[in-house]
């Protein structure tokens, strides 16, 4: 049993995986993202529990949810999330919405710029997303160490900046795509206080980030 109890605290399936997490955990770098370059009225399209959707609407945003899981619309319906089951088609008129958010979604769907055109049919303004950045993987791999969302098992593609870039051009008349989320070149110091530090650094602009954990792009309809 020792080698599947293993097995489930590296690798996880997260088709499921956030109906048991907290439902007031987000990340501040995806809320500034949206608090930057989002309009008022918009849809979270892969919404999970809601997190986002609650998070936001407490900053004075319109905001409704999608998910393709029944259970995460449940869920997200439970903590008060105006949240809707979406299979091919997500149920509301084109341009109903000034921003469509896809946040940690394209890395999961099969078929991503059928997602992507789905999200542009609903915005009137933008779409912006986010997806796990993996670039800069084989000098990871030198010290033996990789992203965390590569042990995801449910991850259908993988994303650099230009390979991200390359998916949206085609599909959007502007775009802009960007590393974010930077780890120091302290972030695997065994010293909680040289972690720190180099957090710090990289704030006043005197270290330079030595790998990025995620990627944002915004695309104008």
């Amino acid at each position: 049993m020792i080698g599947q109890e293993l097995r489930a605290s590296v690798f996880r399936d997260t088709n499921d995986f956030y109906l048991d997490f907290p439902a007031d955990a987000v990340s501040p770098s995806l809320i500034g993202f949206v608090v930057e370059r989002g309009g008022h009225a918009v849809l979270d399209l892969g919404c999970a529990g809601g997190n986002y959707c609650r998070a936001l609407s407490t900053r004075g945003f319109a905001v409704k949810g999608a998910d393709i899981n029944p259970k995460y619309v449940e869920l997200a319906r439970q903590r008060g999330v105006d949240a809707y089951l979406s299979q091919d088609r997500v149920p509301f008129p084109d341009k109903s919405f000034d921003t469509v958010l896809l946040f940690e979604v394209l890395e999961h769907v099969s078929a991503p710029a059928d997602t992507l055109a789905e999200a542009r049919r609903l915005a009137r303004k933008n779409v912006l997303i986010t997806v796990p950045h993996s670039g800069g993987i084989a000098d990871l791999q030198k010290s033996g160490l990789l992203f965390e969302h590569f042990a995801d098992l449910d991850h259908k593609h993988f994303y650099t900046e230009h390979s991200l870039g390359q998916l949206l051009r085609p599909l959007f008349p502007h775009v802009l795509v960007r590393k974010g989320d930077a780890l120091s070149p302290f972030a695997l110091a065994r010293a909680a206080w040289l972690r720190s530090l180099g957090d710090v650094l990289m704030r006043w602009g005197l270290l330079r980030p030595r790998y990025y954990f995620r990627l944002f792009a915004a695309a104008d309809v």
